[in-house]
């Protein structure tokens, strides 16, 4: 099955070492899950949608049975599990720009170790500047340093823990 580049891209730009921690909200059918877990990182994915955290599960079966994955249905508002993550990401996810993602940003902050970080990647086809602006600003609202990279048509707004949540 081919991988789709944004999620390629997505994965590369988080850098997974292995051992680290990840949430993904809006995981969908479990792709970057995979290209996460397949580098060694540990993954809980989350996602509104039933039948894609059951299509997530099938695809990630030897994750899931190594200990590597896991996948939970609900949304981010409803609980994150226990924290520790290192990384934070999600992919082509609407909540960080189409509304206050206050909320949503202070469990993100509270679930992130230390050191931990906030991806949030999109492939706006001509709304690149409009979602750096709206995502960088909701971030950096919500305490976080924010970055930006860009690689043609995909954007990943980056969220650095500034101070202890």
């Amino acid at each position: 099955m081919a991988i789709p580049a944004r999620l390629a891209w997505a994965v590369d730009v988080l850098g997974v070492r292995p051992g680290e921690r990840f949430l993904e909200i809006g995981c969908g059918r479990g792709v970057a899950a995979e290209l996460v877990c397949d580098r060694g990182g540990r993954l809980t994915g989350l996602d509104r949608s039933e039948s894609a955290i059951k299509a997530a599960r099938v695809r990630n079966r030897r994750h899931l049975d190594a200990g590597l994955a896991d996948f939970r249905l609900g949304a981010l508002e409803d609980g994150i599990g226990d924290g520790g993550y290192d990384k934070v990401f999600a992919v082509n996810v609407n909540l960080f720009w189409t509304r206050s993602p206050a909320a949503e940003l202070g469990l993100i902050r509270a679930a992130l170790t230390g050191s931990g970080a906030l991806h949030v990647f999109y492939e706006p086809p001509g709304r690149a500047d409009e979602l750096a602006a709206k995502v960088g600003g909701a971030l950096a609202e919500g305490g976080f340093h924010v970055t930006t990279l860009r690689e043609g048509n995909l954007l990943c707004v980056k969220g650095e823990v500034t101070a202890p949540a």
